[in-house]
């Protein structure tokens, strides 16, 4: 038993060291093919593949280099765009201008970098990339104004027109092989509805328009696993929804803001997964990170959009996450072993959403005997399955148990309850300490987190 153990495991590390050989072998293509870019330069382009450093580039040292040839483009490029906006709301308070041409000088500001960005991109490769990136960053902004606060624009010709520029975007990032495209072309749109007016009572045409957002994003991450552009996108989505949820959600609301949780939640699931997925690489904990994380802002918002319901409502939907979890768990360990963190990850979320469960449902004593026993169950599974995870678990529900009984029981139970207790936990414990001694070969000679 312990030699098929022993095959096992290392038949897992070939596995995951080949999945790694793959994902250099790609990296190594993607360069290739950057390379026979540069040589095949074709002048006609909107944008070079790559930027061609000068001598004088080259020296510059990192530090400066950073700041001189990177940051102050990005920030230049942002504080540009704000004070459009700015400028745009100006013209709005003091009702300067009309609306048509409000959205003529902001479409025709985007239009000038965007020709100055093609001016420049044969000497100025990174510079010309920013500013193409700001030009479709303000014809987004530009499209959704006319859309919803001007009304010069139908709600349909509005948001084909976003998605032709989310296509555009994302075929000129994926292309040039530019994150700096995406980051500032697709997730640089998200806050200038609120630069314009804070924010929209149109909710739908708001998060419409992050959705169309989040389109373009996930086609990138079809092609490309750009870590940070998946980071600024999802963080800067869950906060605009859940303020809009803290501050406006109501049983009214409550449909809409479900059905754009629930698209926003599949959109990151699919933004993490995807790359890995088709190109059969290992999901990191990078990946299991932004996983957890959007599970409990999905989670988050549901507690908030049902806060009106009082009690049960949190409790069925804290019950619902851990037995939903608890089943993409066992479907992921027996599908896609190899995928580790993946289904370490969403144990965990199970684990913590059951034991909350409980912990809300259940009081006192009633509860002391819940946790003992999931906990008892945790240890069990993680050593006959010898999965650390669960064995790790158990020994935290353990010390959170005894904790309890500790700080908060010992004031409330009676005598046979607090003697009970304090005898099942002691118990239990000494049994386990013995199992760690008597199998400690077995429990981490073949460890299966």
């Amino acid at each position: 038993m312990e030699k098929d153990d022993k095959l096992k495991e290392l038949l897992q590390k070939i596995e995951a060291l080949s999945l790694q050989i793959e994902k250099y072998k790609e990296e190594v293509d993607l360069v290739k093919d950057e390379v026979s870019a540069l040589k095949n330069d074709n002048p006609g382009t909107p944008l070079d593949p790559m930027p061609k450093k000068t001598p004088t580039e080259q020296s510059v040292p990192g530090f400066e280099n950073f700041i001189g040839l990177k940051l102050i483009n990005f920030v230049g490029i942002i504080v540009l765009l704000a004070g459009l906006t700015i400028g745009v709301k100006y013209v709005i308070d003091v009702d300067l201008i009309s609306p048509f041409m409000r959205v003529i000088l902001t479409y025709l500001a985007g239009t000038v970098l965007f020709f100055i960005s093609l001016r420049l991109r044969k000497k100025y490769q990174l510079f010309s990339l920013i500013l193409f990136s700001g030009s479709m960053a303000s014809a987004y902004f530009t499209t959704y104004a006319a859309y919803e606060y001007y009304a010069l624009l139908p709600a349909v010709p509005a948001f084909i027109v976003m998605l032709a520029l989310t296509f555009f975007t994302v075929y000129n990032s994926i292309k040039y092989n530019r994150q700096e495209i995406a980051i500032l072309g697709l997730t640089g749109a998200y806050g200038i509805p609120f630069f314009v007016r804070g924010n929209s009572e149109n909710v739908t045409a708001l998060f419409a328009y992050i959705v169309i957002i989040n389109f373009g994003v996930l086609l990138v991450s079809f092609r490309k696993y750009w870590l940070s552009l998946m980071y600024i996108s999802f963080f800067t989505t869950w906060l605009i929804y859940l303020s809009w949820v803290t501050l406006y959600g109501s049983a009214e609301t409550r449909v809409k803001g479900i059905a754009f949780g629930y698209v926003f939640f599949a959109f990151f699931i699919l933004n993490s997964l995807v790359f890995k997925t088709l190109k059969r690489l290992a999901i990191t904990n990078n990946d299991t990170f932004l996983i957890i994380l959007n599970s409990l802002f999905l989670y988050l918002s549901l507690i908030l959009l049902y806060k009106e319901s009082g009690k049960i409502a949190a409790e069925n939907i804290t019950l619902y996450f851990g037995a939903i979890y608890l089943f993409a768990a066992i479907a992921v360990r027996k599908y896609l072993a190899s995928q580790r963190h993946v289904y370490n990850g969403l144990f965990g979320i199970s684990i913590v959403a059951l034991v909350t469960f409980t912990g809300m449902k259940y009081i006192n004593f009633i509860l002391t005997l819940i946790w003992v026993s999931m906990a008892v169950i945790m240890f069990v599974a993680g050593m006959l399955f010898k999965l650390k995870l669960f064995r790790i678990a158990a020994i935290l529900l353990f010390a959170a148990t005894l904790v309890k009984l500790l700080l908060v029981d010992s004031m409330r139970f009676n005598s046979i309850q607090k003697v009970s207790a304090y005898i099942i936990i002691g118990v239990i414990l000494l049994i386990i300490s013995f199992l760690y001694q008597k199998y400690k070969k077995i429990i981490f000679g073949t460890e299966k987190h």
